[in-house]
């Protein structure tokens, strides 16, 4: 027998804790091979997007590490070198919580509202499944009691509680799910419907899109995307953020009837601590939610264009450029959210390293060194208690991470919020300037005159290039008149100015009102230079921007046939 020195005898006889988890570890070689595949592939595909020109120059960009103080407290960065703090226009502060109440009144305009009903329901629910999560856990204890007991009749019974309690936790679950989705529904028609009410008021969105007024970029994705995204956000971030509250109330009350409130202390003073250190290290990305959407507007805006120019472009040969163009916005999309999500991996590791794992290690000896010292209970009473207390407790600490995570909802929340404040506030500064303009309105509408008259009319493009100066014109009903000019002389501006569209920079328009119903009365009537077909059928599209039914079909039918176009409703699907 070899020869074995007396520390390696005690060795053997008390191995370390480093030597115990490597060989615990090397008996699982099927985990290590995954590990191992999985931190490679991780690795890998980690480094090459580093790589990236794109991602660099991204990351250079936008990534800002952590600052430092210098001697007058002025923030400078590794080299001593003073920074400037980039402003963002989404944080989680004080103008985002403006924000969102004024967002949050548009929502729930009365306490009568669909979506307050709905949001006490939910409510009702998520203290049901509270409850039910609070029985559930004390009925493990008892089936555990059952067992270790010998009591085939108190396991029976157990079981079918549990079943019971089972029913209604699928149900309530279900209802959850159903209430949410229902909550992001009623929100996103109310708030949709209010911007719609601004959006389509007063040319608000030809002043936005054309005359650029209120500097509105990308309105469709605001509207269609952001507002359904910010309402998803928001009754999601209402539901994770009651129910783990109620748990914490309800699972520590629970819990210091069988351990006291010390343990339960500790627990949550770490969980606080590091909550807060996980807020200060988090990146803003608020900020870059507000970024991703912009670029995600762009690519959207850039596929918009190809559609509505396909012709100009195909004449033109374009198709190579606006690849190219396209390819361009897509990796501006796909470099950033590449970023993004690179620092969304790093974070998640250490909050559930944090917020998870360790917060475990903490978790368990609290609960068992109370148990370790009870002599007044039998063995099925502490199994029971301490199988109850290990279920809430780890319940608790699940839901008290979810609430320190809930930074990273609000971020996200504060992102979508800029986005939709800022869109309000465009179309509002875009009536402004119009409500600033009509004070110096020099349109005037006659509802007696049957003429037109331009009375020393000065036009200017937006831009500020003088189209026409002191034209003096006068129509009356029945003249016929040609307007010819050069590209760019201002023949369309002045139609866009006898609309309403512009405002002369100086002189007085004088037209008739703009009136137009069934009966067919229209003083005034514009033709566009773009024919537009309203979706729809026939019917629609003969009668827009006016809306009827087939009570007028014989109206429309007379009309067409004055300019024979009948054949038009014989060549439709179903007529009219």
């Amino acid at each position: 027998m070899a020869y074995r020195s007396p520390a390696a005898q005690y060795a053997a006889r008390h191995p370390s804790v480093v030597s115990m988890l490597m060989k615990s570890f090397s008996k699982d070689k099927k985990l290590l091979g995954s590990l191992a595949l999985a931190f490679a592939g991780i690795g890998v595909y980690t480094a090459k997007e580093f790589a990236s020109t794109e991602v660099r120059e991204t990351i250079k960009q936008w990534y800002q590490p952590p600052t430092k103080k210098t001697s007058r407290g002025k923030l400078s960065d590794a080299s001593g070198k003073p920074v400037v703090k980039k402003s963002s226009g989404a944080a989680i502060d004080k103008r985002f919580l403006n924000r969102l109440l004024f967002i949050l009144k548009i929502l729930l305009p009365t306490w009568r509202s669909k979506e307050v009903m709905l949001l006490l329901t939910q409510s009702a629910v998520l203290v049901s499944r509270s409850l039910l999560s609070l029985r559930m856990a004390r009925l493990g204890g008892d089936g555990l009691k059952a067992v270790l007991d010998k009591n085939a009749k108190l396991f029976g019974i157990v079981l079918t509680d549990f079943f019971v309690t089972g029913l209604a936790a699928s149900v309530v679950n279900s209802a959850l799910k159903y209430l949410t989705n229902s909550i992001t529904v009623a929100f996103r028609q109310r708030l949709t419907t209010y911007v719609h009410d601004m959006y389509l008021v007063d040319n608000s969105y030809y002043k936005a899109a054309v005359l650029r007024l209120g500097n509105l970029d990308n309105a469709d994705q605001r509207i269609v995307e952001d507002l359904n995204q910010f309402c998803g956000t928001l009754s999601d971030l209402i539901g994770r953020t009651f129910k783990p509250a109620l748990d914490v109330v309800l699972s520590s009350h629970r819990m210091s009837v069988n351990m006291g409130w010390k343990g339960l202390a500790i627990l949550y003073t770490y969980f606080v601590t590091g909550g807060a250190l996980l807020r200060k290290l988090s990146p803003p990305f608020a900020s870059y939610i507000g970024e991703i959407q912009k670029r995600e507007g762009n690519f959207r805006s850039a596929h918009s264009r190809l559609i509505a120019n396909a012709e100009e472009v195909a004449f033109l040969h374009g198709s190579d450029r606006e690849k190219e163009i396209l390819n361009r916005n897509l990796c501006n999309v796909t470099s950033f959210s590449e970023f993004y999500f690179l620092l969304q991996f790093r974070q998640g590791c250490v909050d559930q390293l944090c917020l998870k794992y360790f917060a475990t290690i903490i978790g368990w000896p609290i609960i068992a060194i109370p148990f370790l010292n009870i002599k007044n209970m039998s063995v099925s009473e502490v199994a029971a208690n301490y199988r109850e207390s290990d279920t809430l407790i780890q319940a608790a600490s699940s839901s008290i991470g979810d609430l320190m995570l809930v930074y990273k909802k609000l971020q996200r929340l504060a992102g979508f919020t800029t986005r939709v404040v800022e869109l309000i506030e465009m179309i509002e500064n875009s009536k402004r300037k119009t409500s600033d303009e009509e004070a110096t309105n020099h349109m005037k509408v006659s509802l007696e005159s049957t003429a037109i008259r331009f009375k020393n009319v000065t036009i200017t493009a937006p831009d500020g290039r003088q189209l026409l100066r002191n034209l003096n014109l006068e129509l009356r009903p029945g003249e016929n008149v040609l307007v010819t000019g050069p590209n760019g002389a201002g023949k369309t501006s002045l139609f866009r100015c006898l609309a309403g569209l512009w405002s002369p920079a100086e002189g007085d328009v004088i037209r008739p009102a703009n009136t137009l119903d069934m009966s067919g009365d229209i003083h005034l009537f514009y033709v566009p230079q773009r024919p537009y077909l309203v979706t729809g059928n026939l019917r629609d599209q003969v009668l827009y921007p006016l809306k009827g039914g087939k009570e007028n079909d014989a109206h429309i039918l007379a009309c067409l046939e004055k300019v024979g176009l009948t054949k038009l409703v014989e060549a439709a699907e179903g007529g009219l």
